[in-house]
């Protein structure tokens, strides 16, 4: 008998999936979703057909192409859902019932209880928790197995890099770390938002619960002046070249790295004043501040220099979904 903890971390450029059965708790199924979904389209190619039928979802009798599918067919221009309200639309639940799939498509055997666990902006976690949870159970309870059963857990991605920290990834306790006794900073970088957090000694500290813009900014400027320099702006150009610092044109790698630099200095300034504001005097006393989110490989260096006793790991842009596969795995040993 084999149980499943599965993370989706809804981003607005990516979606995040991370899972793990009970039977091999340190193996994980790892997912990076594009945030894009169209209308399915017919496809004359069979070929490409064949690929898209695994990134392609029925809701509502309607067929939607979704991730690298939809990115590609679409040639878009911008990200699915760039709004606070988008959990609440068809766009996202495509979204999350193409992970869903992906990842039943991926393990081998049939779990019994499934934890899932989803994430939200600490800014909008107060208000939505409740309608993600109920429309995700809605959406995925009639898609269980006979004999299967669903929990969903809905947690503010601002925790998530302290899951990370004090759980092992095999889901039991890290006791290098005892968080009761410490205090840690978080800076959540993602797309839309960018959250920060401050424990002390096993309490969230209210007044630090914060967000400002995510890298949605830099995308945006960086289209903007792409598209003045007659370069082309779909979103995977983009995405190459915030990642990259170059993209390829006519065949050849093209340098925009002086693009994204202009582009990424008002949103790396606002990061850096915003976490000034909540740790202030505090950041030298703190054990540590973890760094996440898609956003951390641009900022980190600027943040370390900041403060010196930020840390991040191997993988910034998994990082909420990591901790959130850590939590899940726990919470399976408890019936």
């Amino acid at each position: 008998m084999t149980h499943l903890s599965i993370v989706i971390d809804g981003g607005h450029s990516m979606f995040k999936v991370r899972a793990a059965l009970s039977s091999a708790p340190e193996v994980r199924i790892s997912l990076q979703i594009p945030t894009v979904v169209m209308p399915a389209i017919p496809l004359t190619n069979e070929q490409t057909r064949l690929r898209a039928e695994a990134e392609t979802v029925e809701l509502e009798g309607r067929q939607y192409f979704f991730g690298d599918t939809a990115l590609r067919q679409g040639r878009s221009e911008v990200f699915t859902g760039q709004n606070a309200n988008w959990i609440e639309n068809t766009q996202h639940d495509v979204l999350v019932l193409g992970a869903w799939r992906k990842v039943m498509s991926a393990i081998k055997s049939t779990p019994l209880r499934i934890h899932l666990v989803m994430g939200l902006p600490a800014k909008y976690f107060g208000a939505q928790k409740e309608i993600l949870r109920k429309r995700t159970i809605s959406l995925l309870e009639p898609r269980l197995l006979p004999g299967q059963t669903l929990k969903v857990m809905v947690q503010s991605q601002a925790d998530a890099p302290l899951q990370w920290l004090s759980i092992r990834p095999n889901g039991t306790l890290n006791k290098q770390r005892d968080l009761d006794n410490e205090a840690w900073g978080v800076i959540e970088i993602g797309h839309f938002t960018t959250d920060f957090a401050l424990s002390e000694r096993g309490s969230m500290m209210e007044y630090a619960v914060a967000s400002c813009p995510g890298m949605h900014l830099v995308y945006d400027a960086l289209s903007s002046a792409m598209a003045v320099e007659r370069l082309p702006t779909t979103l995977d150009i983009v995405e190459m070249a915030v990642r990259s610092r170059s993209i390829k044109l006519y065949g050849k790698p093209k340098d925009v790295g002086s693009l994204v630099d202009a582009a990424a200095a008002g949103f790396i300034a606002t990061v850096l004043d915003e976490a000034d504001r909540i740790f202030g005097g505090n950041a030298a006393v703190l054990d540590g501040i973890v760094v996440g989110g898609g956003g951390a490989e641009l900022l980190f260096k600027k943040l370390r220099e900041r403060f010196p006793n930020a840390i991040c790991g191997d993988e910034p842009r998994m990082m909420v979904a990591e901790g959130f596969c850590r939590l899940g795995l726990m919470s399976l040993a408890y019936p």
